[in-house]
């Protein structure tokens, strides 16, 4: 049978591991709203590199068209 001091030994030794579930909720919800802004950061970051990756696109187009034109049309 278990004692109240047993009872106190075993849950202050496992408190470093374990957690309640209200502390465990808290840490989602705190872990969650940080991944939240990262999908918003990520969202603009994804945007700015597709628009760099066209205008990439475009000037190695004009190099190629600049290039061809000279050993092709003189």
């Amino acid at each position: 049978m278990m004692t109240r001091e047993t009872r106190t030994e075993l849950y202050d030794a496992l408190d470093g591991r374990y957690v309640t579930r209200a502390e465990c909720g808290a840490r989602m919800r705190e872990t969650r709203a940080k991944l939240h802004n990262d999908d918003k950061r990520l969202a603009v970051i994804e945007f700015q590199q597709k628009v760099n990756n066209w205008l990439t696109a475009a000037i190695a187009a004009g190099i190629i068209a600049l290039v061809i034109k000279t050993f092709l049309g003189g």
